[in-house]
């Protein structure tokens, strides 16, 4: 065998050894990569008692094999600081109550993915909301029923936060009435539709209360009534709202503020259906709403910062 030949053979046997070992080296140690998987979208927002509710559409990455889970970072708008722990929510899972929170006090939650190894994605949900408090029984003890001006067994008015945080039901008359009654259901007689009215409506001229035009949601929780935003403040532009005599399929919910000098204090009312399928409840002059209240006690937060 000629030297040349010799020589091809050896650059042959060169090559293949060198190809087995760079194969043998990528097996032992493999190429990872990782990469960015979407954020959630569509993020909404609900008031609980020191809490908030959160929902999301999940991330469209969700089912790819590195997606981990999904990050929630919280910040203060009071003071413009991040509480120190994000909170992690397992892949799957699509929603999350918060609790430790102040009510009143404006977040910001913000929403991100995160793979397996810590890569938390670039774009994020946002949103800000607030809790509020929330009053399932009135400052007795009993469940807040108002009644119809034309009971006159019952009280008929309700102060919605009296100074102990309480919803009282109270008179639809009188000083204690003009000076904090917040809404009262009014009946011109026995069979006429009722009707949420401001006092500032009654002959009296208590204080005044603005409901929103925003159409109300048909939900029997306001655990489970979540939005984007509340209703915008040009929305709030009722004296009264008329209540739906007939048959319905859940409770509703409404929302209004009370008007004090220049602040306003926002809430939610869920009207509950009663045993008998109706918002309205009772018979007669004595028919009544039964109510759960959510209250904003910070003035002017209409619990999302807008």
């Amino acid at each position: 065998m000629n030297a040349f030949k010799v020589l091809k053979t050896l650059t042959l046997a060169l090559l293949v050894t060198v190809a087995f070992t760079a194969c043998d080296e990528d097996s032992d140690n493999p190429i990872t990569t990782d990469p960015e998987v979407a954020a959630p979208t569509n993020l909404e927002a609900g008031s609980a008692d020191g809490a908030v509710f959160l929902s999301w559409t999940p991330s469209v990455d969700e089912s790819e094999e590195n997606f981990g889970t999904y990050s929630i970072s919280i910040l203060n708008l009071s003071t413009n600081q991040t509480l120190p722990t994000p909170i992690t929510v397992g892949k799957g899972v699509n929603s999350v109550r918060i609790d430790g929170l102040s009510n009143g006090i404006q977040y910001a939650f913000t929403v991100r993915s995160v793979t397996d190894l810590g890569n938390e994605s670039t774009d994020f949900a946002m949103i800000e909301w607030s809790p509020a408090v929330r009053n399932d029984l009135d400052a007795d003890n009993n469940l807040i029923r108002v009644y119809a001006t034309t009971s006159t067994s019952f009280n008929s008015a309700i102060d919605l936060y009296n100074d102990a945080g309480m919803s009282e039901v109270i008179p639809q008359s009188g000083t204690e009435f003009t000076e904090r009654g917040d809404l009262f259901v009014f009946a011109s007689s026995s069979s006429s539709t009722l009707s949420l009215r401001s006092p500032a409506e009654a002959n009296n001229q208590g204080l005044e209360t603005q409901f929103s035009n925003a159409s109300p949601v048909d939900i029997d929780d306001l655990d489970d009534q979540l939005a984007s935003d509340p209703p915008a403040d040009g929305s709030y532009t009722l004296k009264e709202i008329t209540l739906d005599n007939g048959t319905v399929t859940a409770g509703r919910v409404y929302w209004g503020r009370l008007v004090r000098g220049s602040d306003y204090f926002y809430f939610r009312l869920l009207l509950k259906k009663g045993s008998n399928g109706r918002l309205v409840q009772g018979s007669g002059n004595d028919r009544y709403v039964e109510m759960v209240v959510s209250f904003q006690n910070a003035p002017n937060n209409p619990f999302a910062k807008r």
